[in-house]
């Protein structure tokens, strides 16, 4: 017995800051994912606030160099990224048709992405002149905020939902093929009434 606690604490030690990591990466995905959507309304209406492509970007950065397992020198294809926010596109739409607020979710991504931003230095990051190595550009993102620093917001929490539903109409209303199309512009048109 005396044998076996030591074994499960070293165990549990080296499973957790995987599980941390994914934990980052799944938020990232998301957040890049929310970002995506909100996209086509805000370049549509807000110009002033195309900063949030990068932030999109960034939030991909995030997941990709969080999701490398170190132990199996794996690396993250632009496909598999682009297949990961797919996929957590299509979980947040049959979240947002089935009634879930992604107002604060939302909210904490955008106040996330800026405070990676800040610490990157974005305008550095995407100079021409950047020369950065792709490991010292793994150290950079690996030791960005995991989360948003942010605990006092001064909009509303409404003012963020009505954002997402924008983001969300102007997103499904595209000529573009949208998963579940029909069922957004009915949840919008249920929301508006």
């Amino acid at each position: 017995m005396k044998k076996i606690l030591p074994i499960l604490i070293l165990l549990v030690g080296f499973v957790t800051p995987t599980y941390a990591e994914k934990e980052v990466a799944d938020r990232a995905i998301r957040c890049s994912a929310l970002i995506y959507i909100q996209l086509i309304y805000i370049e549509l209406t807000r110009p002033e606030m195309a900063g949030l492509t990068a932030g999109e970007a960034l939030m991909n950065r995030i997941y990709a160099y969080h999701m490398i397992d170190d132990n199996k020198e794996m690396e993250m294809t632009n496909g598999q990224i682009t297949a990961a926010q797919t996929d957590a596109i299509t979980k947040l739409t049959q979240e947002y048709i089935q009634g879930a607020n992604l107002a604060e979710e939302y909210r904490g991504c955008v106040y996330w992405m800026t405070d990676v931003a800040k610490f990157i230095n974005i305008s550095e990051y995407v100079s021409q002149d950047n020369q950065m190595g792709e490991a010292e550009e793994m150290a950079l993102f690996l030791s960005a905020p995991k989360e948003t620093s942010v605990t006092i917001f001064k909009n509303p929490i409404e003012t963020w939902e009505q954002q997402v539903d924008l983001g969300f109409a102007a997103w499904s209303s595209q000529e573009l093929e949208v998963p579940y199309k029909k069922a957004i512009l009915m949840r919008i048109s249920e929301k508006f009434e």
